[in-house]
């Protein structure tokens, strides 16, 4: 079950005192490296990538609380709009709280893993709740686009809770949720029960984050970016936390030629696809070979933002 901030720090921080003032607090200074590099079977319908961020604080503290985090991607990097649907929409906190009421013996981690035996499981029940549950866990597999692990930096919360906190995460894509948001996306996610962390502090298994990314158009006047992706932020289920490193595969859904794309009234089909549609489009490739991109995290003063810019090869899909 969820749990909340104060019953955390009660459960995990019991006879221990916060080390407040101990030494006068140094400026911050935040880091952040990435590695990314693209995945895919041999043609554009089946591309991907996967990366590596890693945030930190080059003073040894906990990194201060982002104030603004997004990606800024090469223009011409686009979603289809055929995937900016209810079909592709998953509700995150929905099923996280549906998984949530169904106490089952499996593990929250995997069950986001792989929610078929969720959604059978809800197969013949007449409860209103359940159909609706079962019906947004079906979308959610259908939108599933990713999964990853991270680790999570809990000193904030309390001193007891100084080592690295792993977990796992998985990615749907979801409705938007800020104004002119093309798409969103929804990562679900929980600590890894089988760390040592977790196996001394039982209850931190139960924090089960529900988190809300968005991806607008936000065009730079330079001509160099397009597209920027809104990255969560702010507290984990009320608890300040800091995401020292985060690593995950993100895969393109693909529509099949012939499937219909939109229906007449009556239900006769009134548009088919007529190749096989990836979610990611690409950007045309530059004389250089190389895309970029930009990423940003910003804090509050004094604390100075960190902005990093990378390139990475075009992929190559001639094999």
């Amino acid at each position: 079950m969820c749990i909340s901030r104060s019953r955390l720090v009660q459960l995990v921080a019991i006879a221990v005192t916060a080390l407040a003032g101990s030494c006068a607090a140094a400026v911050a200074q935040p880091a952040q490296q990435l590695s990314f590099y693209w995945t895919h079977a041999g043609s554009t319908s089946k591309i991907g990538f996967h990366f590596t961020l890693q945030t930190y604080d080059t003073t040894g503290a906990v990194p201060p609380p982002l104030t603004d985090y997004y990606v800024r991607l090469p223009r011409g990097a686009a979603v289809r709009r055929q995937f900016a649907t209810p079909r592709y929409a998953c509700d995150g906190p929905a099923l996280r709280d549906a998984i949530n009421a169904r106490p089952s013996g499996i593990s929250f981690t995997r069950q986001i893993a792989n929610l078929r035996p969720f959604i059978r499981s809800l197969e013949h029940s007449r409860s209103r709740a359940d159909r609706a549950a079962r019906a947004n866990a079906m979308v959610c597999e259908r939108a599933r686009v990713g999964d990853g692990t991270a680790e999570i930096d809990a000193r904030r919360v309390t001193p007891v809770l100084s080592e690295l906190l792993p977990a796992h995460f998985a990615v749907f894509l979801s409705h938007g949720t800020v104004p002119g948001a093309i798409i969103g996306f929804t990562i679900l996610g929980a600590a890894d029960e089988s760390s040592p962390l977790v196996r001394r502090y039982p209850v931190l298994a139960g924090v089960h984050a529900a988190l809300q990314g968005n991806v607008v158009n936000d065009p730079t006047p330079d001509g160099l970016y397009g597209y920027k992706l809104l990255l969560p932020k702010g507290p984990i289920n009320g608890l300040q936390v800091s995401i020292a490193e985060v690593t995950a595969t993100i895969h393109g859904l693909t529509i099949r030629k012939g499937t219909c794309l939109k229906r007449r009234t009556g239900g006769r089909c009134a548009a088919r696809a007529r190749t096989d549609l990836n979610s990611f489009v690409l950007p045309r490739c530059p004389p250089s070979g190389e895309l970029h991109a930009q990423l940003y995290a910003g804090y509050a003063p004094p604390t100075p933002s960190v902005t990093t810019t990378f390139a990475v090869a075009c992929p190559n899909f001639t094999r």
